[in-house]
């Protein structure tokens, strides 16, 4: 089946009509653009009375909301003696923030449960992938049993953990990993599904059995826009396991929550702005890696 490109004029333009249809300043509205308008108002209408959202409590609110950044500041660091090294071998013993060792251990946190993530989500991965699935049961199947995983917070994950296991960063590390397979499997199957099926067809054309071609025709297809996905699942991560340490499971969460309850806002926002600059220093590297990926 040919497709035919419109018929040009002598001079190299196109007819009248489809001219002027391409030089409307916006496209025709009818019965479906009306009906998609009215949906949405509905929708937003809803969501609004469902939400109790007042503009005037939020005026009337303002001055609270600046009462508290005025708290704020000046920012302050509560400094303790830290000794630098690794493991018995210890360099040297400098003051240094409280938050800056709960801050790289939430960063460990993040690189250990998003590796374990990886590895437990790409098996999930090409069973949840319609066109390398082996039957539209188990496809089916899986991406239910991924919505069933990104359903539960990850607040809930990390407290059957700290159950399990204990306090500590162990329990952030498992609550990470596991919270994290729906969604990084769920991203990994929509880039194989992503992938030019042209290109498989060439590879099975030269023989090769299904495994063969999956290696040679569907993964590297796949690989960059997965490792960036890795690489946004690990900023993402990051965030979670400050916010994980609030029930326990390690990391800068429970120097933060610590702050709130004694009410140390300026502690708080020392606190915050060195997670600011560690989230820009892994944001930047992230994007340069990424941009080497794809």
């Amino acid at each position: 089946m040919s497709v035919s490109s419109p018929r040009v004029s002598p001079a190299g333009q196109l007819p009248a009509p489809n001219r002027e249809r391409l030089l409307e300043p916006r496209p025709p509205i009818g019965l479906k653009e009306i009906g998609l308008a009215l949906l949405l108002i509905a929708i937003y209408v809803w969501g609004v009375a469902g939400t109790n959202a007042s503009p005037q409590e939020l005026v009337a609110g303002l001055p609270n909301i600046w009462n508290f950044f005025v708290r704020l500041f000046p920012p302050e660091w509560v400094l303790v003696e830290t000794a630098i090294g690794i493991g018995p071998w210890t360099w040297a013993t400098v003051p240094i923030s409280e938050v800056i060792p709960a801050l790289i251990e939430t960063v460990q946190m993040a690189v250990i449960g998003t590796t374990l993530a990886i590895f437990l989500s790409l098996p999930f991965s090409f069973l949840a992938a319609r066109n390398v699935a082996p039957h539209r049961l188990v496809y089916q199947g899986m991406r239910f049993l991924l919505n069933v995983n990104r359903a539960i917070p990850d607040i809930i994950i990390a407290l059957v953990f700290v159950a399990a296991v204990g306090l500590g960063p162990f329990s952030g590390v498992l609550a990470i990993a596991i919270g994290s397979v729906g969604t990084t499997a769920k991203l990994y199957a929509e880039a194989i599904e992503a992938i030019d099926p042209a290109q498989v067809q060439a590879v099975r054309a030269t023989g090769a059995g299904r495994i063969q071609t999956f290696i040679y025709g569907v993964v590297p297809q796949a690989m960059p826009l997965m490792a960036s996905y890795s690489l946004l699942l690990f900023e993402g991560n990051v965030r979670s396991a400050s916010i994980l340490g609030i029930v326990g499971a390690g990391g800068v969460g429970f120097i933060l929550s610590k702050y709130m309850a004694l009410f140390k806002y300026q502690e708080l926002l020392g606190a915050l702005i060195l997670i600011i600059i560690a989230v820009t220093i892994i944001d930047r590297l992230s994007d340069a890696i990424r941009r080497r990926l794809v």
